[in-house]
């Protein structure tokens, strides 16, 4: 049973929190909520291959080099994000419920998402999958790590290529600018499996192992908590 998703506010407030109007703040404020540079490297497997990542956690400029602060509210890249064809399976990066599933509408900034909660045994972690193109999960659902549960779009506002842009979030509430927003974290830092605090200054400069699930469904390592949100294409012996 997933108490955590107890802890938590309804989808609406949810969508709210990562949406992108009136947000830009302070960079203390960032740093405060979660949002600074880590120092986490992810490190690829040597016997497969995986989607890499387009636009990391807290990155000041995006995937094409433009600085955010010039053409949104948000001056650090609040989640992680993937560039990859229309349609490419999203999988659940860890066991959990769905807690909240929003239908992309007119003047959304996250289009499709699908919100899970996370019994992971610190401060009822959630992830979010946003900008999706369909679902494959319903409200209150069970999804097992490596279930598919949605597919990359290009849905919400503003959006210009398919992507998933994945958030890890806490429960504590911060302010940045005019918005209470849910704390973040890194999701290296998720993967990794220490979530003790990270110094925003010393950071926590190492390489995170990926885990990921194989093209037949398989889980490496075995026991793995959190995986890659692709699947990744084992290679041959």
């Amino acid at each position: 049973m997933f108490a955590v998703a107890a802890a938590f506010v309804s989808p609406a407030a949810y969508q709210t929190s990562i949406g992108q109007t009136n947000v830009t703040g302070t960079e203390a404020q960032y740093i405060a909520a979660g949002i600074f540079e880590t120092g986490l490297i992810q490190e690829m497997p040597e016997d497969a291959n995986c989607p890499g990542i387009s636009s990391g956690f807290a990155d000041r400029y995006n995937r094409s080099g433009r600085l955010r602060s010039e053409y949104s509210p948000w001056l650090f890249h609040a989640g992680t994000a993937w560039g990859l064809p229309e349609g490419t399976p999203i999988l659940a990066i860890a066991d959990g419920r769905v807690i909240a599933k929003h239908v992309d509408a007119p003047g959304s900034a996250t289009g499709n998402l699908v919100i899970l909660g996370h019994d992971l045994g610190r401060d009822d972690i959630s992830s979010s999958y946003v900008h999706l193109s369909g679902f494959n999960v319903g409200v209150n659902q069970k999804v097992r790590i490596r279930q598919i549960i949605g597919f990359v779009g290009s849905t919400g506002a503003g959006v210009t290529y398919p992507h998933l842009h994945l958030n890890i979030y806490g429960r504590r509430q911060i302010q940045i600018g005019n918005r209470q927003l849910r704390y973040r974290y890194d999701f290296l830092q998720l993967l990794s499996g220490d979530m003790t605090p990270i110094d925003p200054v010393k950071k926590r400069n190492r390489k995170v192992k990926v885990a990921y699930r194989d093209q037949f469904g398989k889980v490496h390592p075995p026991g793995a908590k959190v995986i890659w949100p692709f699947i990744c294409e084992r290679k041959a012996n």
